[in-house]
């Protein structure tokens, strides 16, 4: 054999690039809009007034609201993962158990730092008209801030699929303040939370004892706390592009052969320009 066949190896990382179970899929697919690695985004213009009986005594025409979609191309990012060292891969490849761990080891690392990247970019940065931050104290109620979310989607009109991704320390509050509502969310296929599909994740974004986000990536300090987000899900997205595969057989000085992914993907926000419809518990 020449070499790999990389075809059977990108087939295995490509299929499910994701777990069927993560948040990440309650957002708008957008594979189909990419084109050389780019997504060609149209955010939605305004929506027009409308008028009652304008015409009734009024001879002037009908106002003029521009309605463009707003252009918007993105590149996709590239997420690598590190080499990982084998002895004979070209062996390991006819072994479809042995193949499958190490695929699987990669495709996990790239599907945990697309959850983060997704977490951070669905989890609003700013408590304003359009995005709400709930910052509880000691004593308040987890589940009256859920309550108080729920009501301002309601305000809003939404009538999208509305998400929860739930940090575990604030499921557990859930168990205290009502055991019988944690038992039916637990117990309960497809249970929602006062309106909220469920999700639950661990490396949700972090905000500082002032109720500001920190940065991606940003280590815990004293005071820090993870939150739970809310999100809708025709106001988020996803896409994939290229996967390519790296080997390097036989090298001198390791004596062993390596590999690495890079994935072409991109996650966000459908307004890219001005996030609507995002709410944190913190």
């Amino acid at each position: 054999m020449a070499g790999l066949q990389k075809e059977v190896w990108v087939a295995g990382i490509q299929e499910n690039p994701i777990p069927d179970h993560s948040f990440v899929y309650a957002s708008v697919d957008m594979s189909e809009y990419v084109e050389n690695n780019k997504l060609h985004l149209a955010e939605a213009g305004i929506e027009p007034d409308v008028h009652e009986d304008y015409f009734s005594g009024n001879e002037n025409p009908l106002p003029v609201a521009s309605i463009d979609d707003i252009p918007n191309e993105v590149v996709l990012k590239t997420y690598s993962t590190d080499q990982t060292r084998h002895r004979d891969l070209q062996e390991i490849e006819l072994q479809y158990n042995k193949r499958m761990s190490v695929m699987k080891r990669h495709k996990n690392s790239l599907a945990k730092n697309i959850g983060k990247r997704a977490s951070y970019a669905w989890t609003p940065s700013t408590d304003d008209a359009n995005n709400k931050i709930i910052q509880l104290g000691a004593q308040d109620s987890f589940i009256d801030a859920v309550i108080d979310l729920e009501a301002f989607y309601g305000e809003h009109d939404i009538d999208g699929v509305l998400n929860i991704c739930l940090d575990p320390k604030h499921m557990a509050k859930i168990r205290k303040e009502d055991y019988k509502l944690y038992k039916e969310i637990k117990s309960e296929k497809g249970a929602d939370l006062f309106g909220f599909k469920i999700y639950s994740y661990s490396q949700n974004p972090l905000f500082d004892s002032t109720g500001t986000k920190k940065p991606f990536g940003a280590t815990v300090e004293a005071g820090d706390v993870r939150c739970s987000f809310t999100w809708v899900t025709e106001e988020a997205f996803r896409c994939f592009g290229d996967l390519e595969m790296y080997e390097n057989l036989r090298d001198s000085g390791l004596q062993a052969d390596t590999l690495s992914f890079a994935q072409r993907a991109l996650v966000g926000k459908i307004r890219a320009n001005n996030p609507k419809y995002l709410g944190a518990i913190i």
